[in-house]
């Protein structure tokens, strides 16, 4: 009857335990499920990481480098129902074991000193010792990972692949010395001075990954905010731009009406003097200047005129054919963002179907509107494929800490109008198509 009940409680406390470990990576990926509901997710989790607890107690006293399994099982529970990158699902099951061999080791060296007694006995079931373990280590290891959890939930990870080896190796290698250190103290052939000191360095070990975190979460932080403030500074710098470019149509505007009173007047003096060959001379020459005076694209927002016409323009002068669609309803989009959006989508387009032969260059710009939503699709002519050779479409310029900010900008212009951005090709043609919310019906 007592193995019973001894098999019960073990069972209640691995089932406690996973249900922690579990409820920690589901929300350290926000709960952003692949398939199947929350309770679905949350009880298929917990019974294999319960499992495999039960399985490896059976096993050995102490998981040691057996734990593996741990970072196995919940590796793949990620992979199968989480939304997240790999490498940081890796890095999160990683975490998890550490944080479980390093409760486990704390309150073990803690109750062992406490009792004055081998740390042994806390592993064998049906002792006053084993349950107190149980317990204390349950309850340290739902305060870490709560403490953890609160470090890393909602926080948008950009680690470059460098940082990520960084951390995983820390991590990887933290987890084969604890080990190597935990399973000479439990083998109970070294002095007690000598188990202390083995005890000083697995807290040693704990600080260091703490430490190590808590220095590339900062570097990170900084890396991240110093290119926010190089995009505020583009954005800047379009917004001059744009905004010298409208006022610079204005003066032209200004300027081509008073000339167009003074052209009225000759026209009307020739006339009436009789000199038809002389307005006819003077007609033609009026005709050759207003051509060169051409708008492109003409929408009912100024600014986006102004954008449009100095891109498309260009674009024209470098032998580019253009082709446009856009409707007039630009509505529920600032003006600074939308500038900021078709600029560096334009600039791009203009830079890769340069590259082209002259008779194969061309660019077509959509903009439309479906429901509540702003699409908004640039083609431009490739010479060969740009996803085969630029999949993550990074800048080919030298200078890259002041370059390759389009394709973020463009990101987080959707992401802040709970939009997608989606970078494909057909044939020879670059593709960019991007949906935003409009804020109308995001307030709503």
């Amino acid at each position: 009857m007592q193995n019973v009940l001894w098999m019960m409680l073990e069972l209640a406390a691995n089932l406690i335990e996973s249900f922690f470990c579990i409820d920690f990576i589901v929300k350290a990926f926000d709960g952003k499920f692949r398939f199947l509901k929350a309770k679905s997710v949350y009880l298929i989790g917990i019974l294999s990481f319960a499992a495999s607890i039960t399985i490896l107690n059976r096993i050995t006293e102490y998981e040691g480098f057996l734990g593996i399994t741990y970072v196995c099982v919940l590796f793949i529970f990620s992979l199968i129902f989480l939304r997240g990158k790999v490498l940081k699902k890796l890095f999160i099951s990683l975490l998890i074991l550490l944080c479980l061999i390093s409760a486990a080791a704390v309150s073990g060296n803690i109750l062992s000193a406490a009792f004055g007694s081998d740390q042994s006995l806390l592993y064998k079931e049906g002792t006053v010792e084993r349950f107190i373990y149980m317990v204390v280590g349950i309850a340290l290891i739902v305060y870490v990972l709560a403490i953890v959890l609160r470090f890393i939930k909602g926080r948008k990870e950009s680690l470059s692949a460098k940082e990520w080896t960084l951390i995983l190796s820390v991590l990887g290698i933290s987890f084969l010395i604890f080990n190597v250190v935990h399973l000479i103290i439990l083998s109970g052939e070294n002095s007690r001075n000598v188990r202390n000191l083995l005890m000083l360095v697995e807290l040693g070990i704990i600080f260091i990954n703490i430490l190590c975190l808590y220095m590339t979460s900062r570097l990170n932080n900084a890396r991240r905010r110093e290119e926010q403030l190089i995009l505020e500074q583009k954005h800047s710098e379009y917004s001059r731009q744009y905004a010298q470019t409208v006022k610079e149509q204005y003066e032209q505007t200004r300027r081509l009406r008073h000339d167009m009173k003074q052209y009225s007047a000759a026209m009307l003096a020739l006339i009436r003097s009789g000199k038809t060959e002389a307005a006819e001379k003077l007609a033609e020459e009026q005709t050759d200047v207003l051509s060169k005076i051409e708008t492109v694209i003409n929408v009912d927002n100024d600014f986006l005129n102004a954008i449009l016409n100095s891109k498309l323009s260009f674009a024209r002068s470098k032998d580019i054919d253009v082709l446009c669609s856009i409707e007039n309803d630009l509505s529920g989009i600032e003006n600074t963002d939308l500038c900021n959006l078709m600029g560096n989508l334009l600039d791009n387009a203009v830079s890769a179907a340069e590259k082209c032969e002259p008779d194969s260059r061309l660019i077509e710009v959509n903009i439309s509107s479906a429901n509540s939503k702003l699409i908004i699709i640039i083609k431009n002519s490739i010479c060969n494929s740009v996803l085969e050779e630029n999949p993550k479409l990074k800048s080919t310029k030298q200078d890259t800490s002041h370059h390759g900010f389009g394709v973020k900008t463009i990101r987080s212009v959707a992401e802040k109008y709970n939009g997608t951005v989606d970078f494909f090709e057909e044939g020879l043609m670059f593709i960019c198509r991007v949906e935003l919310q409009r804020e109308e019906t995001i307030e709503k």
